[in-house]
């Protein structure tokens, strides 16, 4: 059920690092895919930027999901003063 009032909505998490994160997940999985199983390496195909492409995209989930928390963590803790205010 959807909060009535709009204080309870910027009150709720903020999600959208995690779902870039698992967007850019799923782009390096099939980043990964491509280059070893579909292209392959027996046939002499080569993907360009092969395994620099994938672990930029793992970096940068990562530093989507620390970002998301962070962000979270301070936006609580906002939120927890501002209550104990009241």
């Amino acid at each position: 059920m959807a909060p009535e009032h709009h204080d309870d909505i910027e009150q709720l998490p903020i999600t959208w690092p995690f779902r870039a994160a698992g967007a850019v997940m799923v782009f390096a999985t099939f980043w990964f895919c491509m280059g070893w199983a579909i292209l392959g390496l027996d046939n002499g195909h080569k993907l360009a930027a092969h395994m620099t492409v994938f672990w930029v995209a793992i970096y940068l989930t990562i530093a989507l999901v620390v970002f998301g928390a962070v962000l979270n963590f301070y936006r609580e803790r906002k939120r927890r003063s501002l209550l104990d205010q009241q």
